[in-house]
């Protein structure tokens, strides 16, 4: 696409000086986007020419004026076009950072990846989750070090960074780190975000991840089964703590709520409808609204955590790390030999609660509050008992379809 890029100087009437000139105000415009400038002149409103952009006549003021005019004009070139060469995009605002010496391209990568964190930092609570600032601020960690190590310096400028690097990076986080192949993969995503929102400010003229592949691998999905649920209904306890992170959790296999919005839920989320009672809620994570409704076990649960106050929280749960390592414990107690998360129980409301009780895939992810429905499909396992059902009722409908006398037709031609 061509780019339409125009130098315009204009007088601006409305704020007079002391002196009855009027300030020279410049604009840029590339492809109808467009962006004002002092040029630090001013002049006199009537020997200007709003036509030509400049001021009429062959005075000795009218000259001077003129003469700076053309110099900002071809400062303003210079840089646009210095831009063009080394961008796949620019912007006005590019061109005027440069023109007053702001040159963006001099932006370093760990100072801007700084400043991003500490801008998502002040938003955590409010729209952005106390867990991802983590991951960006291990990243950032991880990054520091690589720099440290790798180059021996304190930082990188953007227009140094190439594919090496970037390969460099991730086979660092891989195998110096150690991490694990789905972890290595959050990891590079993150960083494609931090190279994507410094490209979009003009840090960057090429997209370093262009054609590069990033794989997660598949996890197979932790859930219980009907049978250790039962386990852990009828396991006694005596910690406290440990009672209320099994109830909780037995409360999530049995809703569907995430951690981050059980320890949110108030009696304020319960709602009557008749002689039911549902959750109607928000997630924090999507937004979506969700609306489950309680069955006898949660409600027994419900009734034991229920506050007095309706905007007090339900679960007051300890972190959820300590959680997992309470269920690390809990499940041990019950007899259940597998690693357990709390996240665990949205997988098995997903699969053993609904899917293999026969609900649709749509209803569940609208129970889950799930925007997509790809999502519901890696958290939904086909079980054999699902299965076997499926396949016992398919065989009963075929059975009806063809009578003994085509079956005896089959036999004979055998």
């Amino acid at each position: 696409m061509r780019n339409t890029f125009k130098v315009l100087f204009y007088i601006k009437k409305n704020a007079p000086l002391r002196n009855g000139n009027t300030p020279i105000m410049g604009r840029i415009t590339i492809n109808g986007q467009r962006t004002q400038l002092s040029t630090q002149l001013s002049v006199n409103p009537n020997l200007w020419d709003v036509s030509m952009g400049r001021a009429a006549g062959r005075s000795a003021v009218a000259s001077h004026v003129n003469e700076q005019l053309s110099q900002i004009r071809f400062h303003i070139e210079r840089c646009y076009n210095t831009l063009f060469y080394e961008h796949a995009l620019v912007t006005p605002k590019m061109v005027k950072e440069m023109y007053f010496g702001n040159d963006q391209r001099n932006e370093t990568l760990l100072a801007f990846f700084r400043h991003h964190n500490e801008e998502f930092s002040r938003m955590v609570g409010i729209s952005r989750s106390k867990t991802t600032y983590y991951k960006y601020r291990c990243v950032y960690k991880h990054l520091e070090n690589y720099v440290n190590d790798k180059f021996n310096r304190k930082d990188l400028l953007f227009k140094e960074l190439d594919k090496e690097f970037l390969t460099g990076f991730h086979h660092y986080i891989a195998q110096e780190c150690g991490h694990k192949k789905n972890t290595t993969w959050i990891y590079m995503i993150a960083f494609k975000h931090i190279l994507m929102l410094a490209r979009s400010r003009g840090h960057m003229a090429k997209d370093l991840f262009a054609n590069y592949k990033l794989r997660s691998e598949f996890v197979a999905r932790n859930y219980l089964s009907m049978t250790e649920i039962r386990k852990l209904i009828r396991l006694d306890l005596d910690d406290m703590t440990l009672q209320l992170v099994r109830d909780a959790f037995l409360f999530s296999c049995f809703t569907g709520l995430s951690y981050i919005d059980l320890c949110t839920l108030t009696p304020q989320h319960i709602q009557q409808d008749g002689k039911q009672l549902w959750i109607s809620t928000t997630r924090r994570k999507t937004g979506s609204a969700v609306n489950v409704r309680i069955f006898a076990i949660p409600y027994t649960i419900l009734l034991k955590y229920k506050p007095m106050q309706r905007n007090a929280r339900i679960f007051r749960l300890p972190s959820n790390g300590w959680c997992n390592i309470c269920l690390e414990r809990i499940m041990s107690l019950a007899g259940i030999p597998r690693h357990i998360t709390f996240h665990s129980a949205r997988h098995t409301f997903a699969t053993t609660i609904t899917l293999s009780q026969g609900m649709a895939i749509e209803t569940i992810s609208k129970l889950l509050g799930h925007k997509n429905i790809r999502t519901t499909q890696i958290y939904a396992t086909i079980t054999h008992s699902k299965l076997d059902g499926d396949m016992e009722r398919l065989s009963k409908r075929l059975d009806t379809l063809y009578r003994d006398t085509d079956l005896e037709k089959v036999r004979e031609r055998l």
